[in-house]
């Protein structure tokens, strides 16, 4: 059962140390990309994350359970869920500043509510849903710029990488949705599996995509790298298992508001990026949209609780 009001410390800090990996990993793969190729990023990332996971999954003593029917799944997920949007997020980062693609990633949970509309069943759009959802994306014309969608073949590289950045949150999104129809499995089969999964396909396109990707890597590129597979991917992924079974998942949907707005003010305060009144009211606009999508589903939660 989930705990009532007021909660305990334990969840705050949960939630703090979630906000703090995902918000800090957009500045974290700004500097890997600078010396590595966003490929390379994307598997050194993936497997470290793997060697993070393994020993806990033996120090437990569990086993992958459902054979090989349900390998296609965990290959499902680690295609649409780290290999594609890691690779958009980490391409995307090294043309548009840290921040701004922090603020595009608060997409996701606006996404997800429009794709549980068509594929989860009691998931319906509602009236305030969707109003949250144009606000958000309103939001995301704000940010790019009408001029630069207006004139898409002078805005170059960086409204590519913006274009990428929202790639990546359909991705997400669908990795959402695929977890919740996917055959019900333990969590720390599940992480490991779809890790493990993600890392297998990112070597070879890695290989394809830049045969020499580490040639001239630097030692901050790779360390950023190792950070990123260490805390966003291993760490996050086990403390928002545990905060979701803890504390339940409208209290973790409050990262959704944070987590930008952690992003920003990491990229100014750490790597000095610039902040215009234009990625405020493209940020305020989307927080605004994921508060009313979610406004009445946390009420609900609230009274079910």
């Amino acid at each position: 059962m989930i705990p009532s009001s007021p909660r305990p410390l334990r969840h705050w800090l949960g939630l703090a140390i979630l906000v703090a990996v995902w918000g800090s990993s957009f500045a974290m793969t700004k500097l890997a990309v600078q010396t590595i190729s966003p490929a390379y990023v994307v598997a050194l990332r993936m497997w470290v994350s793997v060697a993070v996971i393994a020993p806990l999954l033996l120090l437990r003593g569990e086993k992958i359970k459902g054979g090989w029917r349900i390998w296609p799944w965990y290959i499902l997920l680690g295609a649409i869920g780290n290999i594609i949007p890691f690779l958009l997020i980490t391409w995307g980062t090294r043309h548009i500043t840290s921040g701004l693609a922090g603020i595009l990633m608060g997409m996701v949970p606006l996404v997800v509510v429009t794709l549980a509309h068509f594929f989860i069943p009691g998931e319906r759009l509602t009236t305030r849903k969707a109003l949250g959802f144009f606000i958000g994306f309103a939001g995301v014309i704000v940010l790019i710029g009408p001029s630069a969608l207006l004139n898409i073949s002078r805005s170059g590289m960086a409204l590519l990488a913006q274009v990428a950045i929202l790639g990546a949150t359909l991705c997400y999104a669908a990795h959402t949705i695929t977890a919740r129809i996917m055959p019900p499995q333990n969590t720390y089969q599940k992480t490991f599996g779809v890790l493990l999964s993600a890392a297998i396909i990112s070597v070879p396109v890695a290989l394809v995509m830049s045969p020499q990707g580490l040639a001239g890597a630097s030692t901050l590129a790779l360390s950023m790298t190792v950070l990123l597979g260490i805390f966003p991917t291993a760490i996050a992924g086990l403390i928002l298992f545990w905060l979701i079974n803890e504390a339940g998942p409208s209290f973790v949907s409050v990262s959704n508001y944070l987590i930008p707005a952690f992003a920003l003010g990491l990229g100014v305060v750490w790597l000095d990026e610039h902040l215009s009144l234009r990625i405020l009211a493209g940020f305020a606009l989307i927080l605004t949209g994921v508060w009313i999508s979610q406004m009445q589903q946390g009420r609900m939660a609230a009274q079910s609780s």
